[in-house]
């Protein structure tokens, strides 16, 4: 079951043993404190088992540090900012059960996501679920320069 915006110390809990560093603590932490912010939790017998993050506002792309090469950006938009599914609970379709939650709320609005191409199930995940690439760029994460794409759906 899906219950939105509780059990935020779980969140924390789950990106810190679950993250494989895709998602900085800087991300997480503004992730569980920012009002425009909404947490959705993924639920079975009171075990939180996953959760996704998502962000309602256009400037997504600055809150993120990543480009924006999208013209005229409607002012509603949904952004999913983190999915992360505990590795005891992975492979149950779990993560899939949030991104259909998400796009049955936001069906009337565009939704994006930015994904590290290294994360071949996050990749395939949004893939199954109807996103498609929209463009890529590099993001350089400390020392480190990564390649990301910028996924979208209902766009």
């Amino acid at each position: 079951m899906i219950i939105e915006n509780k059990f935020l110390d779980d969140i924390q809990r789950i990106w810190k043993e679950n993250n494989n560093g895709y998602i900085t603590y800087e991300s997480n932490q503004m992730a569980i404190s920012d009002s425009k912010m909404k947490q959705l939790v993924w639920q079975e017998d009171n075990i939180v088992m996953a959760y996704a993050i998502v962000y309602l506002g256009n400037d997504f792309f600055e809150k993120e540090k990543i480009p924006n090469k999208i013209k005229n950006l409607p002012n509603d938009v949904a952004y999913i900012w983190e999915i992360v599914t505990d590795k005891k609970y992975a492979g149950r379709g779990i993560a899939n059960k949030l991104i259909n939650y998400i796009l049955e709320k936001y069906d009337n609005i565009p939704i994006y996501s930015c994904i590290d191409t290294t994360n071949i199930p996050s990749l395939r995940l949004h893939e199954k679920n109807g996103f498609k690439i929209l463009y890529n760029f590099d993001k350089n994460s400390g020392n480190k320069l990564t390649h990301h794409v910028i996924m979208g759906a209902n766009v």
